[in-house]
């Protein structure tokens, strides 16, 4: 018998050495206290086996002040653990401190049992089965064991709370840890009652670790699981039905009970609408499929049909062996009626030309209200990240957030052309520098086409010319950008010069060849159309607005230049550029490369101005929380207020140096703030910038007319955050940081 029982208790060892390498996956702060359980329990059926082994009485009293100086522990941190696991958190803050404190001088107490004898004393007897040695207690042991008994009932106490405050599968879960843990505790009552010659709880040590290891990684959370499914099937705004392989129903969600009557429990394939649903795929001559669905509305309403869309489709386990299947019903209704008023709408909208770019151009405002949250946070987190992972994410973010804001601004272009409202300004500009930026933004997009791009730029061209450099940018990328899109193979290629040059003027000559599709001649002369592409059907699946190359002969012509296209169907097509433009440095250029130094993507503030204090008014918290983390290394004192008012309220008393005022704001809006701040209080004469997303035709010079010192339209970024400031904040308290 002994064998056995110290075969079983190696068992029981093993599995808690195997429990215990497993506790990292459990999350939760109570995982390490579960954790050191685990390793008190193995201490406890390490000296329950020396105990079974032991050859004198020296031997057997150790290993006895071992095991009782165990389960000292064992109940110590299975106390922590249950406290934790029942979110007891603060009162076990109070008490794990003190409490092992009286742990650790009880097994103080029961180590000097070898000296003294004080807590109890070891005899051999001798069984049928063998000679073990028993202990006899004495008085001072029965202080151990108020220790423990009064511990597992406190544990037993705040189990028992939970419990009843708890419901549903919480309540399960505690429940199931309680179980386990009183099976052991009477054990080891009976054990000590009885005077049984080994304690047997012992051996369900591992059983209980078990039981909780599992009740927590797998038991619970796989129960919560179905609960939150079922839930949130019911909760879903499509309907779903799932059936037998037999054809019997087996779930329905409240979508479908409710919109169709049905009950599960009496519902088949038989009935309708999945009837009617079968048929007609049965017509189709497949088994599986989706079509649209329609009925007489149920209620009295202006809308005489409901539409729905439903698919019908096998439910298969992990190795595909079908199982079932299911019906997905969408209500499309909506959609239907909205489609419906959309045709009208356009049929208006076709009608009204001009009022189409003037929505284009309120949308767009309304876009970049929060892109300006999505690019600004964006740009934070390429500023703190040291993630290489995360900083990959962010910079897609990035790209794809700047094609939006190209998109918009496409949008705004071509209303202010219509309204006849683009500027065109002229400034020096370095040519090797459009085209570096130009080729350093597509050659990627070109690369995951397997596609080239090569730039030819004749070396004698002038370095420096002055013309509108921004506009001619947006021009060659307006037409390499369309290159690429219809270039399948091959690539494009870019010949640029200058051509009746004189001693003060030159005409820019620009040509993009590329290998793409090419164009039918009939075609050519509707290539510039707004909102027109060329062969929709054929090129259905290549994005774009069509609002690009109307754009760019728009632009070419406020330049008094000239664009011509030259294709062939099949072989490509080149767009030829003319421009005529001032020299600022006849010098030539020289050889064009791609790429120049590689200067370091990493953030650093431009200038430090700790003495500086701004306001920023904005109803929208997020936007205030984003110039503020934008400015945060500048070191700038920074106030806030999320309306009218509270700025109002703020610059009566406090002077500022600068004041960032949104304008769409409840009231008063920016403008009306604003003519109460340039009138009251003590910033009469503080500068004053319209931060805002309105970036329609003519915006600035309206806000600049009505007495704002600057315009900056969102979606901003920090670097041009930090340049406006820079222009207006107060020379002697900016402190400028030098490029090493």
């Amino acid at each position: 018998m002994k064998t056995v029982y110290v075969i079983i208790d190696i068992l029981a060892l093993l599995t808690l050495l195997l429990l215990v390498g497993r506790t990292d996956r459990i999350k939760k702060n109570y995982g390490a206290w579960l954790k050191h359980t685990f390793i008190a329990g193995i201490a406890a059926i390490t000296a329950n086996i020396m105990i079974a082994l032991s050859a004198n009485e020296l031997f057997a009293e150790s290993s006895y002040c071992l095991y009782f100086i165990s389960i000292d522990w064992i109940i110590y941190f299975l106390t922590g653990f249950c406290l934790l696991y029942t979110e007891h958190e603060k009162f076990m803050r109070k008490w794990m401190y003190p409490v092992a404190t009286i742990m650790l001088i009880d097994s103080v107490s029961l180590f000097l049992n070898l000296f003294f004898g004080h807590q109890f004393a070891v005899s051999k007897s001798s069984f049928s089965f063998g000679d073990f040695y028993l202990t006899t207690f004495n008085s001072h042991y029965y202080i151990h064991l108020i220790i423990d008994y009064a511990l597992v009932v406190l544990t037993l106490v705040f189990m028992i709370y939970r419990i009843v405050r708890s419901y549903s599968i919480y309540r399960t879960k505690y429940v199931i840890i309680l179980s386990f843990i009183v099976v052991v505790i009477v054990l080891n009552i009976l054990y000590m009652a009885l005077g049984l010659v080994l304690d047997a709880s012992v051996i369900l040590y591992a059983v209980t670790g078990i039981l909780i290891y599992f009740g927590i990684t797998k038991f619970v959370p796989r129960s919560l699981k179905v609960v939150a499914i079922e839930r949130a099937i019911d909760d879903m705004s499509e309907g779903i039905m799932l059936f037998e392989l037999d054809g019997n129903c087996i779930h329905a969600n409240e979508f479908m009970r409710s919109r169709f009557d049905i009950d599960p429990e009496n519902y088949d394939l038989t009935m309708e609408p999945v009837s009617t649903f079968i048929r007609q795929l049965e017509q189709f001559g497949i088994s599986f499929g989706h079509i649209s669905y329609n009925r007489p509305a149920r209620n009295d309403g202006a809308r005489d049909k409901e539409y729905y869309n439903i698919r019908y489709n096998q439910l298969s386990d992990k190795k595909g062996r079908p199982i079932g299947s299911y019906f997905l019903v969408e209500d499309t209704t909506e959609n239907e009626y909205l489609l419906q008023e959309l045709k009208e709408a356009r049929t208006t909208a076709e009608l009204a030309n001009h009022a189409k770019s003037d929505f284009l151009a309120s949308m767009s405002h309304e876009i970049r209200t929060p892109l300006n949250s999505v690019l600004g946070m964006n740009e934070m987190i390429l500023r703190t990240s040291d993630d290489p992972q995360i900083n990959e994410y962010a910079n897609n973010i990035m790209s794809s957030g700047d094609a939006l804001l190209s998109l918009i601004n496409d949008i705004l272009d071509f209303s202010k052309i219509e309204a006849h409202k683009m500027e065109i300004i002229s400034s020096d500009y370095r040519i090797h520098d459009i085209l570096r930026d130009c080729y350093g933004f597509f050659i990627r997009l070109a690369e995951e086409k397997d596609l080239f791009i090569r730039i030819n730029c004749d070396e004698n061209i002038p370095t420096s010319l002055t013309g509108d450099g921004r506009h001619i940018k947006q021009i060659l990328s307006n037409i390499i950008s369309n290159a690429i899109k219809y270039t399948m193979e091959g690539g494009v290629t870019v010949d640029v010069c200058c051509k009746e040059q004189r001693a003060y003027t030159t005409s820019l000559v620009f040509s993009v060849s590329d290998t793409g599709m090419g164009i039918e001649e009939k075609d050519i002369a509707s290539l510039f159309d707004a909102f027109k592409r060329v062969d929709e059907q054929k090129n259905a699946t290549i994005q774009g607005t069509g609002l690009g190359l109307a754009i760019t002969k728009d632009l070419v012509g406020l330049m008094n230049g000239s664009i011509e296209v030259s294709s062939t169907p099949g072989k490509g097509s080149t767009f030829t550029v003319t421009i005529p433009q001032l020299i600022a440095d006849a010098t030539p250029a020289g050889e064009f490369v791609t790429q120049t130094e590689i200067r370091s993507s990493e953030y650093r503030e431009s200038f430090h101005a700790e003495g500086a204090k701004i306001l920023v008014v904005d109803d929208v918290k997020l936007n205030l929380d984003l110039v503020a983390a934008l400015l945060k290394k500048t070191g700038i004192g920074i106030d806030t207020a999320s309306g009218g008012l509270e700025a109002i309220d703020l610059c009566r008393n406090n002077k500022y140096d600068t004041i960032l005022l949104d304008h769409r704001m409840p009231e008063p809006d920016g403008v009306a703030t604003f003519k109460v701040i340039s009138k009251e209080g003590v910033n009469t004469d503080t500068p004053v910038i319209m931060l805002t997303a309105n970036a329609l035709a003519g915006a600035e010079k309206e806000y600049l007319d009505m007495g704002f010192t600057d315009y900056l339209s969102k979606p901003v970024k920090g670097a041009e955050l930090e340049k406006i400031l820079l222009k207006h904040l107060p020379s002697e308290k900016i402190s400028l940081i030098r490029d090493e």
